[in-house]
C-alpha cells in the first residue's frame, strides 16, 4: 500500500514571562498570562522533527523510545480526536501513527513536540479547524505550545480556564540579536514539581494579577521596536519567578550556574546582555550580534556548552502525500 504522511518541522520554546502553574494534570491550561520565543540554531540546526503517518498498528515513538499507553501527555490524547476524519480519506488504514526527534534541543523540545504533531494534523486539514480549541487541545500535551505553533514571539493570555496565543513579532525583528544558550546539564526537575509547588507560594495570586499587565507592558515594547527591553523585562521575571521557586523549595539554579550569572551581569558594564534562565539547567544570554563572542568567552570559565542561537518562525511542512 502507498504511505500516506505528514513530515514538520517545529521548533523549541523559551519563556520570557515565565509559567508557573496549570489548571490540572490534564488540560494543562496555564493559570496566568505568559510570553515566550521559539528558537533554533542559527544554521537552522536545531528542532523536533515529527513524522505523522496512516498505519494498521498503532505506533508512537519519541526520540527512539515507545512511548506508555498510560502516558497523560501523549500525543494521541489530540491525534485520536482527529483520527476518524483522517481515516476517512484513506480507509484501508486503521491507524494515525508518529516518530518524533529532537535534534540538538537544549530545552523546550515539548512544545515543539505538540507544536509539529498540531501542524501535521493542520496540514491534513487546512482550514478546517478551529484554532482556538486546536490550541487548547496541544496545550494537553504540553501547555505551552502556542509559542512553538506561531513562531516569533508570542504573548499567551491565559487564566486556567481557556487561553488563547497571540503572535506579537516575527523572527526578522530579532535579527541584530544571538541568544547564547549555556547548558550546564541534562538533568532538569520535572514541570509538573515547578507548577505544583510555585502555586502555594504566598505571592503567587499577585503573580498572577500581575501577568496581564506584564504582557501589556511587552507588547508595548514590541509596538516600539525595543527588543532589549523585552530581554530585560524577561531578566526581571526570572529574578522574581527563581526567587519564588527556592522559597517553596525548587531549586533550579545551581551555584555554577550562579556563578555564571554573576560573571554576565559583572559584564554588563562592557557590553549590553540579559539573561533568562526557565525549568531547565540553561543561562539563556540575549546579546548584540557582534558580543556573541565575548559570551562564549565567559561561558569557557564554568562547566557548561555555549551555542548561538536564534528566534525561529512557525512550524515548517518537510514534506507530505496525503
Amino acid at each position: 500500500m502507498e504511505k500516506y504522511y505528514v513530515e514538520v518541522k517545529a521548533y523549541p520554546t523559551i519563556g520570557i514571562l515565565l509559567l508557573g502553574g496549570v489548571s490540572d494534570s490534564v488540560k494543562r491550561i496555564p493559570r496566568h498570562t505568559t510570553a515566550g520565543i521559539a528558537y533554533t540554531g542559527l544554521n537552522d540546526e536545531i528542532y523536533v522533527k515529527t513524522d505523522l503517518y496512516l498505519s494498521n498498528e498503532r505506533s508512537g515513538i519519541i526520540n527512539g523510545r515507545k512511548i506508555p499507553e498510560d502516558s497523560s501527555r501523549s500525543p494521541f490524547i489530540v491525534i485520536d480526536k482527529y483520527k476518524n476524519d483522517i481515516l476517512k480519506r484513506h480507509p484501508e488504514y486503521s491507524e494515525v501513527s508518529f516518530i518524533s526527534e529532537n535534534k540538538n534541543v537544549l530545552s523546550g523540545s515539548s512544545d515543539a513536540g505538540a507544536a509539529a504533531i498540531g501542524e501535521c494534523i493542520e496540514s491534513i486539514f487546512e482550514y478546517n479547524i478551529n484554532i482556538f480549541n486546536f490550541e487548547n487541545d496541544l496545550q494537553k500535551i504540553s501547555e505551552s505550545a502556542g509559542r512553538s505553533l506561531y513562531g516569533g514571539f508570542t504573548i499567551n493570555h491565559a487564566n486556567g480556564k481557556e487561553s488563547l496565543t497571540d503572535e506579537i513579532l516575527g523572527p526578522e525583528d530579532f535579527q541584530d540579536f544571538v541568544i547564547v544558550g549555556c547548558k550546564f546539564s541534562d538533568e532538569r526537575k520535572p514541570s509538573d514539581v515547578i507548577h505544583e509547588n510555585i502555586i502555594n507560594h504566598e505571592k503567587y495570586q499577585e503573580r498572577v494579577k500581575n501577568s496581564e499587565i506584564r504582557a501589556k507592558e511587552l507588547e508595548k515594547l514590541a509596538d516600539s521596536g525595543d527588543i532589549k527591553g523585552i530581554f530585560e523585562a524577561g531578566e526581571r521575571d526570572t529574578l522574581e519567578y527563581h526567587s519564588m521557586l527556592r522559597e517553596v523549595d525548587v531549586n533550579i539554579i545551581t551555584e555554577e550556574m550562579q556563578n555564571f550569572i554573576n560573571k554576565i551581569s559583572e559584564l554588563k558594564q562592557e557590553f549590553w546582555n540579559s539573561y533568562i534562565v526557565t525549568g531547565g539547567t540553561n543561562v539563556f544570554v540575549a546579546v548584540e550580534k557582534g558580543d556573541k563572542e565575548k559570551v562564549r568567552e565567559a561561558a569557557k570559565e564554568f562547566n557548561c556548552e555555549p551555542v548561538y542561537l536564534k528566534v525561529a518562525g512557525k512550524p515548517d511542512v518537510i514534506s507530505k502525500n496525503f
